[in-house]
């Protein structure tokens, strides 16, 4: 197994932005100072109208104990919040352009910079280097793999495996993984079995149902799914909204309803969700 820096500095040449006037922002309730150029995302977030779901859910699963892997981190929200909540924080991205701005936004919270490192790669089920297209720009949120074929802008990362992602968690540490890959989940959780060893672990997951029924359809789409969701049998599952989480159902009971790929987000556990 190639062996992996926490930084990722040995697998590419780490791309940098010039700062920006930092401010403060709310962060799920945790002031944290931003340098970069998105402020209407910031804005959003200050107003508490980002994902709120998706914050109290983290907030409510993070504690001393916790390692937050962020896979597809982009500039930072998730990451941040974990750390500010008291985990340590594996924040990986593919993006060379949205890392740039999130290793500035680290950089302007000295007080969690030393909780967060950064893995400038894309997460993969194998380590051979991944296509990715931009449907705008580099750095806007929307890269994906599934969009490579497509994209007027197109890069490649080099990979980091779940396996070499779960040789990075201390002995007791419980992982809480947040994965957002604009499409590519389907082709990650299939592997995520080493990363998903712990008994504790949690995964905060968003399927991306209109990203995977533009690239992917009729019987295909549904064996994706299923494989998708195949390294979690047994566990639970709750839908996250922005009012909070719904009603725990068995994995294994969720592709019997055709309506659950519509719901963006789900909280993934072998038991309880909470603490």
């Amino acid at each position: 197994m190639t062996a992996v820096g926490h930084d990722g500095r040995s697998a590419m040449t780490q791309a940098t932005t010039p700062p920006v006037a930092a401010r403060t922002v709310s962060l799920g309730g945790h002031p944290v100072t931003i340098a970069d150029d998105y402020p209407t995302f910031w804005a959003r977030v200050d107003a508490g109208s980002w994902e709120p779901g998706t914050l109290q859910t983290q907030a409510g699963l993070i504690t001393a104990e916790t390692l937050f892997i962020d896979l597809g981190a982009w500039i930072g929200p998730t990451s941040l919040h974990a750390a500010a909540c008291g985990a340590r924080v594996i924040a990986v991205e593919a993006d060379p352009a949205a890392a740039a701005v999130l290793r500035n936004n680290i950089a302007a919270n000295p007080r969690l910079a030393p909780r967060i490192s950064v893995i400038e790669r894309a997460v993969a089920a194998t380590s051979a280097p991944v296509t990715f297209g931009a449907r705008r720009k580099p750095g806007d949120s929307m890269a994906s793999m599934l969009l490579a074929d497509t994209a007027a802008v197109t890069w490649t990362s080099q990979a980091v495996t779940p396996a070499e992602l779960a040789g990075l968690i201390a002995p007791g540490e419980r992982p809480v993984i947040k994965i957002d890959l604009e499409g590519a989940e389907y082709g990650v959780l299939p592997a995520l079995g080493p990363l998903v060893a712990h008994p504790q672990t949690a995964v905060l997951v968003s399927f991306h149902p209109g990203i995977l029924a533009e690239a992917r359809l009729g019987a295909d789409r549904l064996s994706l799914e299923r494989a998708a969701l195949e390294p979690f049998s047994g566990w639970l599952a709750r839908s996250v909204g922005n009012h909070g989480l719904g009603q725990a159902i068995a994995v294994d009971d969720l592709t019997a309803d055709p309506e659950w790929g519509q719901q963006d987000q789900w909280l993934l556990s072998r038991g309880s969700p909470s603490r």
